[in-house]
């Protein structure tokens, strides 16, 4: 998809209701995209162990996606496509932990994401790693 075909579909999404992220926080957004996914059939098994790790497996395929796509030069909207795709599923799967009681309800996504950037702020150049 351009550039102008994404702008006109992100109008059309707006103009439908559909939340910005500016306008919600990040764990709202994350609730939200977790029901959808619920509502379409992504969270029907049973919540164990292989299938956390599976969920873990399709976010490290998007970033395999996003590789793909930089390499081969498909352009900037696809690499893009891609990246939200992992974002979507990183925010779907938090919820979802949530949902199951292996991340505690109380743990907000904005909250954790707050408190990791601070963290990472107060760290070594590179986090005192070489490269």
């Amino acid at each position: 998809m351009n550039s102008y075909a994404s702008a006109n579909v992100i109008r059309k999404r707006r103009e439908e209701g559909h939340a910005r992220m500016s306008n919600i926080g990040l764990q709202e957004w994350a609730d939200q995209v977790h029901a959808v996914a619920k509502s379409k059939g992504f969270w029907d098994d049973n919540v164990d162990a292989n299938f956390i790790l599976a969920k873990l497996a399709l976010v490290a395929s998007e970033v395999s996606e996003v590789l793909e796509a930089y390499r081969k030069e498909k352009g900037s909207d696809s690499i893009a496509d891609e990246m939200a795709d992992i974002f979507i599923r990183l925010a779907d799967l938090y919820a979802g932990m949530q949902e199951h009681g292996i991340i505690s309800e109380t743990t907000t996504f904005d909250d954790v994401v707050f408190l990791k950037s601070s963290q990472n702020r107060t760290r070594p150049r590179k986090h005192g790693n070489l490269i």
